[in-house]
């Protein structure tokens, strides 16, 4: 009897501390909870790499016909990111070509429209178009090197193409 009347008094105690907002440390929960707001972003991103080192190199001709021109189509690969919008690809080269020569440039792609054979000069130029929200890797860049006989003689020289994402 005696220990029913303490579990009471125990029960009514606890039911006034309550009542008078007294707060008792509670047992059973000894996990700690915190919470935290994250930001997240992402910005537009837009980049363009090429790779490889193409040589374009004409040695043949058929009697009366212009020098035999050349393609190279295993040593150029370019890869692009793009995710703000529809963008498009424009390629140049640094200064116009010798007179008489003609460089070509087509870029393959799964996610845009190929404009073949782009003759390239010191202007932009549009390479691949309507290209949307776009990531590709080592697509081919394939080149070609047209010269006439009036181009005569040329020894080595270099062009630096460029390719530019344009929105």
């Amino acid at each position: 009897m005696k220990n029913i009347k303490l579990v009471k008094y125990a029960v009514a105690g606890l039911a006034v501390a309550a009542f008078i907002g007294i707060s008792l440390p509670v047992m059973a929960d000894t996990n700690a909870v915190a919470n935290q707001t994250v930001t997240l972003q992402v910005d537009p991103i837009q980049q363009i790499s090429a790779a490889g080192a193409p040589s374009l190199h004409i040695t043949t001709a058929v009697a009366g016909q212009a020098p035999t021109g050349i393609t190279n189509n295993s040593s150029g690969t370019y890869s692009i990111t793009s995710n703000d919008g529809t963008v498009k690809i424009q390629a140049k080269i640094d200064t116009a070509m010798p007179s008489g020569t003609q460089l070509r440039l087509t870029a393959a792609t799964t996610g845009g429209t190929v404009v073949p054979r782009v003759s390239l000069s010191d202007s932009d130029q549009d390479l691949v178009t309507g290209l949307h929200l776009v990531s590709e890797a080592d697509k081919a860049l394939t080149y070609e090197f047209l010269a006439t006989a009036a181009a005569g003689k040329l020894s080595s020289f270099e062009k630096l193409v460029t390719l530019t994402i344009v929105q």
